[in-house]
């Protein structure tokens, strides 16, 4: 099961739309009585996070098991294992090969440049020129429900949210104390479906890693927010927790900076991120012909050979995404390759990167099981 898989299987469990083959599993999740639907993500929660502080997490804990029993296996996110892939998945069902949403930055075609999808800056065109899906929201003023976001103020307007939160009525604050009251309030009013984000675990993570005693608090709070809210929801409002992605800790011994390096000369830019870094080669390094899903030339292979042999046990170089993406529908929004971080390095590229980019100590977007592995908690 992944992260586009959540809201179709809950859609259906609720009988708001068709049931998908996950429908089942999560009614019985959901037990009897619940008609309606309160959806907390909480920004860089990642499951094997949780497992590691589970004495800090009294409320969460007994339920950290629950769906890889039911399923045998545990809920994932999307590749790139990161916010903007991760949340346009959750909301339109989709994933990011099929969105187009491929990355923290992106290689935009049209404009020559490298674009970041969370700010969106620079970019002139609608949002839905980047990408066009209905949401979840959209679906459900179709079946005729009554939705609502529960988000912070800059969500309102942005081009990501046009994309992410695309038909959603917001209600803003900048408090999860004030968000759990607008989410009792809203059902109150008779709303169906409540969508509730944080991020300041994310924030912490970020700034000082997920082990540092900041973010243990930050979690901590995060965990008597769900067992208040849940103990305040009406009887008929299934609360469903999940997150967007987990996170590792990085340093500067391992960081890995391409600008340092002999093959620094053959790269024209770079995107994604750190932990899933998109290479745009320089066009002698390429093939005469398109391969594995490339819409332009692909790298020699010679030149990703070269490439496997500098990042070494370091990380992984992928060329062809099928097998990690599945098919891209718009695979010149990618770089020629992808690295993809292995343990707790990461790689920049110091001629691109703003430095602030550096001083992350909590990083995401590659394959392992604490970047990709997420929680769905169903009380």
């Amino acid at each position: 099961m992944r992260i586009w898989d959540i809201l179709p299987g809950l859609f259906g469990a609720f009988n708001w739309r068709e049931e998908t083959c996950y429908s089942p599993a999560l009614k019985q999740l959901l037990g009897t009585g619940k008609r309606r639907l309160c959806l907390v993500v909480i920004d860089g929660m990642g499951q094997q996070l949780l497992s590691a502080r589970r004495g800090h997490i009294p409320f969460m804990r007994p339920y950290l098991s629950q769906l890889p029993e039911v399923l045998g296996q545990p809920l994932k996110t999307c590749v790139p294992s990161t916010t903007v892939a991760a949340l346009t998945s959750l909301h339109t069902g989709l994933s990011p090969a099929k969105t187009g949403m491929l990355g923290y930055q992106c290689w935009d075609e049209d404009a020559g440049r490298v674009l970041n999808l969370i700010t969106f800056e620079g970019f002139k065109r609608p949002a839905q020129s980047w990408c066009d899906y209905p949401t979840f929201f959209t679906y459900a003023t179709k079946a005729g429900l009554q939705s609502r976001a529960l988000v912070p103020p800059d969500f309102v307007g942005s081009t990501l949210s046009e994309i992410t939160l695309r038909d959603a009525d917001f209600k803003v604050s900048t408090e999860l104390s004030k968000r759990a009251s607008d989410a009792l309030q809203a059902f109150k009013q008779g709303v169906d479906y409540v969508y509730l984000y944080w991020s300041g675990l994310d924030h912490w993570g970020h700034n000082l890693g997920w082990s540092h005693p900041r973010w243990i608090q930050e979690l901590e709070s995060v965990d008597r927010f769900l067992s208040d809210l849940h103990s305040c929801l009406p009887g008929d409002v299934a609360l469903v927790v999940t997150a967007d992605h987990g996170m590792v800790n990085v340093s500067v011994d391992t960081t890995v900076d391409i600008a340092e390096s002999g093959l620094a000369s053959q790269v024209e830019a770079v995107s994604g991120e750190p932990r899933a870094l998109h290479i745009r080669l320089r066009g002698d390094c390429l093939e005469d012909h398109p391969s594995g899903n490339h819409t332009r030339s692909a790298p020699r292979t010679s030149v990703t050979a070269k490439w496997q042999e500098y990042v070494g046990k370091r990380g992984q170089v992928v060329s062809d995404y099928r097998p990690v993406y599945g098919d891209i529908l718009l695979p010149e929004r990618i770089g020629d390759f992808t690295i993809f971080a292995k343990g707790n390095y990461q790689f920049v590229d110091t001629r691109f990167h703003n430095p602030s980019v550096l001083q992350m100590v909590g990083v995401h977007g590659a394959l392992t099981p604490q970047e990709m592995e997420i929680p769905l908690i169903i009380a």
